[in-house]
């Protein structure tokens, strides 16, 4: 038995469809997610590629879900600070905190993986930790000194997304959550050092740790026909890898898995697998998993959210905090 978590999935609105057909989707899979009792849902930001997801504005889809969904959180995982303008940014975001009903998290991050974005928004990239730094500090006093209602609110319900453990103790210190991100290809050596900082230097005695780990987790008969149905869309992620340093010459679906550290299989594999996952049950306090890839479609990715809510994440003591249905 674990300590209690909540429940969450992290979607980067693949563009599998035309706009309008992706965010019908979209909507679609939080209504299907909050029915099944998932707590939160996260749309990750991307700029100037389909490729990478069709989520440019993920605080207006959020508002678009909000006019269907009563319970689940909505999140941002992550909004590049670097590139908003902060105060701004908060004004938006209070607004839909109160259309939400205070039901809005807000998921920053510095945008190391954006780095193809940066000159488009005359950022430099190689700044980019200290820009984000000093937005952060304008963004809570915004929250903080607000005319707005719901803004306060706001401030206790900041995430950031570092990867480095000075990252892990700003975030720690500011009293904000911290989430660690999926694709990674060591969680022992590169998630659990972060986990372990930013818990050991939370000091805030009113608030507690909050500390969200997001992993990829498909369900499948086994483990071969998991592997089947992402081969085409991890593809491109072998020379990811190979430019990371992280593989080298011929590099197989099943080699892929491995190195960005997806769950897949039966149930059986899948808890085994989490089970045996160094950085996760023992740290989480929100557990957020990644349904889709490029090709998944509206289907498959709630035929998995269903299948990881009923009878994956019950073996590890999971409670809805409230009935989605």
């Amino acid at each position: 038995m674990t300590n209690p978590f909540k429940l969450g999935f992290l979607t980067h609105v693949s563009a599998d469809a035309e706009p309008q057909i992706t965010y019908n989707n979209l909507i679609s899979l939080f209504v299907a997610a909050e029915k099944l009792g998932y707590e939160s849902g996260w749309i990750a930001q991307h700029h100037l590629s389909r490729d990478t997801g069709l989520s440019p504005s993920p605080l207006l889809l959020l508002s678009a879900i909000a006019a269907h969904t009563q319970h689940i959180h909505r999140a941002t995982g992550i909004t590049v600070l670097p590139f908003e303008d902060p105060i701004r940014l908060g004004e938006d975001a209070t607004v839909l905190n109160s259309l939400s009903d205070k039901r809005v998290q807000l998921g920053l991050g510095s945008g190391g993986a954006n780095i193809v974005s940066f000159p488009a928004f005359n950022v430099e990239y190689e700044k980019r930790s200290d820009i984000f730094v000093r937005k952060l500090n304008v963004l809570q006093n915004q929250f903080k000194n607000s005319p707005l209602a719901d803004a306060q609110d706001l401030r206790k319900k900041l995430w950031h997304s570092h990867s480095t453990l000075e990252g892990a103790v700003l975030a720690a210190h500011q009293g904000n959550g911290f989430l660690l991100g999926t694709a990674v290809h060591n969680p022992a050596t590169v998630q659990k050092p972060l986990a372990e900082t930013y818990l050991n230097t939370w000091d805030n005695i009113d608030e507690k740790p909050r500390l969200g780990i997001i992993r990829a987790v498909f369900p499948a008969t086994d483990r071969q026909t998991a592997q089947r149905e992402l081969a085409a869309d991890l593809k491109p992620f072998g020379e990811w890898l190979k430019r990371e340093k992280l593989a080298a010459g011929e590099i197989s679906t099943t080699d892929i898995i491995d190195k960005l550290n997806v769950h897949h299989g039966s149930i059986d594999d899948i808890t085994s697998s989490l089970q045996k996952d160094p950085c996760l049950f023992g740290y989480l306090t929100d557990f957020i998993v990644v349904v889709q890839s490029a090709s998944s479609t509206i289907d498959d990715a709630t035929r998995r959210l269903e299948i990881i809510a009923n009878e994956i994440v019950s073996n590890f003591g999971w409670k809805s905090c409230y009935s989605g249905q």
